[in-house]
């Protein structure tokens, strides 16, 4: 019996499993191992938060904290200069001080890898998208 009649069917599971599994290699690839101290300061609040997490500060020495609350403090300056739009200066201000620098090398530690952050994001974007791409362009083929 020849088998040249034959084809196997992807799923848009398959699919979907595929294109995640690539969009995480690519956001794992490029994006930097960690936030450095520009990013952590322009961040929206919400990945601010996630970026430190409160579980880690709760473990914080003292110094630990009182660093974090520089950077906290610097973020509102920031939001300020936003206003009167002169963020970008105050942010390149902020950055070259001892006092930021030294804060986020003792809270560096907490931060999570951005790696990871990003490959997670992109390989779930690409798993949906090439899930319902396949259901769109290619359709649900049963057998």
């Amino acid at each position: 019996m020849s088998q040249y009649g034959q084809y196997t069917s992807v799923s848009p599971a398959e699919v979907g499993l595929m294109t995640g599994m690539i969009g995480a290699g690519i956001g794992y690839t490029l994006a930097p191992r960690k936030y450095n101290l520009e990013q952590l300061l322009t961040q929206k609040a919400d990945v601010f938060e996630k970026s430190v997490p409160e579980r880690y500060l709760s473990k914080a020495t003292d110094a630990q904290k009182a660093a974090h609350n520089s950077i906290v403090e610097a973020r509102k300056t920031i939001l300020e200069a936003v206003k009167t739009n002169t963020a970008e200066a105050k942010l390149a201000e902020l950055v070259r001080t001892p006092k930021l620098e030294n804060a986020y090398k003792s809270i560096k530690s907490f931060l999570p890898k951005a790696r990871v952050q990003t490959a997670i994001v992109l390989g779930v974007i690409g798993g949906v998208i090439g899930a319902l791409s396949k259901i769109i362009f290619f359709g649900e083929k049963t057998a």
